[in-house]
């Protein structure tokens, strides 16, 4: 378990100061945030702000327009991404393992025959010694025909494969090549085409309101619903102004997409100019930036390298307004969102990591890279707390990692057992109530007249629309 943190100057909780949840994941982790969020809400712990990175860009969006439980249930996208992945192989690599399959399995196909001829030698002597009239398998004549039947067939089943997969992927390069790509690389393995449509289908039902349609026209009607849904309900309980954040692969620049007010929205975007190497212009989610909602989040959701980066094209309003950039997970680079918090008014912070402390990471290289890259993450907000000794920061995060970042489908237990998302979210539930909705909030916390709270220990490591 990890240490207890020590009081800081000023670590008090208060009811009434406006406060950020800072949710940091990838993966799986997304269900380890939603439980914690939901039991922040369940508790009626008030959120005012909440900021998403990787995986926490999905629950803090839900989060934003009070909808986080349709993450869960039988019906929710947790128990749909559990019964199917939410990711397959793209096209082109579906091909070319279907050809060197085909083309290995003519290779073997005198060994499969071989084999075939062994299994019907006994019945073959055995239908002899009773009639004398089948002929004898063993005899050089009887694989001689197969051999003979099978030679003008051998080498092109075999090199036929090869050669339309060959062709498949010259002609791959050569389109690549004429879409202006300078040096066409290797493309990404996977396509997140199946958890596109679950999220659009999840999102949709949250924000479509009194409209019978089952999915939007298109994804910018999407976008302007959320927009719609979330300026018309700020201020009441259980809705929150957003910022969640994806990387700009052409520029190697973070770029948040926040929905704030606006005297908010100006402070974010006056921190552009002291970071200029890793931080771009923020979108405005709460002005024309709204048609671009749905599509930037898949960016955030998407790690580079094993999907696709998505493209968007930005408001006129921006620097680089007009352009069409290519968006990927921010996870691996990018600036504080602590510090982004603070320009949204934060008073205090509540840091919520999907990665446990002091554990060796579990699963694939991928996996364990990802998750070094999750504790950097929270390494740098913490560290970002640390230079603001005056603001109380909460954290929150597991014990113990019990799923690597993408066995999204779960992994087998003991007898028919199988620990799946569900079990995470419910680990997230009891964690915010072990580490900071019991110890800090304490059994008073709907009380109308406290006010502040003294700080105690907690599990972890030192630390809008226009007209609103």
């Amino acid at each position: 378990m990890a240490s207890p943190n020590p009081p800081t100057r000023g670590a008090e909780y208060s009811h009434h100061r406006r406060t950020a949840v800072v949710l940091i994941g990838e993966g799986t982790a997304s269900a380890y945030l939603a439980g914690v969020m939901h039991a922040l809400h369940s508790a009626g712990v008030r959120i005012d702000i909440v900021l998403g990175k990787g995986a926490g860009a999905l629950v803090a969006a839900l989060s934003a327009i009070d909808a986080e439980q349709r993450l869960n249930g039988k019906e929710g996208l947790f128990s749909q991404v559990a019964s199917r992945a939410p990711w397959g192989l793209r096209p082109l690599y579906k091909v070319t393992l279907s050809c060197l399959a085909l083309s290995f399995a003519a290779f073997l196909s005198p060994v499969l025959v071989g084999l075939l001829a062994l299994l019907v030698v006994p019945f073959a002597i055995i239908g002899r010694l009773v009639t004398g009239s089948v002929p004898n398998p063993l005899e050089p004549s009887w694989f001689g025909y197969l051999l003979q039947a099978g030679e003008p067939f051998y080498l092109r089943a075999m090199v036929v494969p090869l050669i339309t997969l060959c062709t498949f992927w010259l002609g791959w390069w050569v389109m690549t090549a004429a879409r202006g790509r300078r040096r066409p690389s290797l493309p990404e393995l996977y396509e997140l085409s199946a958890l596109r449509d679950l999220l659009e289908s999840t999102f949709w039902r949250a924000v479509r309101g009194t409209s019978t349609e089952e999915r939007p026209h298109d994804r910018s009607e999407l976008g302007q619903a959320y927009r719609k849904l979330l300026a018309g309900s700020l201020g009441q309980r259980g809705f929150r102004e957003l910022v969640f954040y994806a990387l700009d692969t052409d520029s190697g620049q973070e770029v948040p997409f926040a929905m704030l007010k606006e005297r908010f929205f100006k402070k974010l975007k006056s921190r552009v100019g002291r970071l200029e190497w890793a931080r771009a212009e923020p979108v405005d989610l709460a002005d024309a930036g709204d048609t671009l909602f749905f599509d930037a989040l898949i960016a955030a959701l998407s790690p580079p390298g094993l999907v696709p980066s998505v493209p968007l094209k930005l408001p006129l309003g921006n620097r680089n307004g007009g352009e069409v950039h290519r968006f990927s997970s921010s996870l691996f680079a990018g600036s504080s969102a602590i510090a982004d918090a603070i320009a949204g008014g934060a008073e205090q912070v509540v840091v919520v990591a999907g990665c446990s402390p002091g554990e060796r990471p579990m699963g694939n290289s991928l996996e364990r890279l990802t998750e070094a890259a999750i504790r950097n993450r929270l390494s740098d907000e913490l560290n970002e707390a640390a230079r603001t000794s005056d603001l109380p920061v909460f954290l929150i995060r597991p014990d113990k990692q019990r799923l690597s970042p993408y066995e999204i489908t779960g992994r087998a237990q003991f007898g028919n057992e199988r620990l799946n998302l569900s079990a995470l979210l419910a680990h997230g539930q009891r964690d915010a109530y072990r580490l900071f909705i019991d110890p800090i909030l304490g059994d008073g916390h709907f009380g109308p007249d406290e006010t502040t709270i003294p700080i105690k220990e907690a599990g972890g490591l030192p630390t809008g629309p226009r007209e609103l």
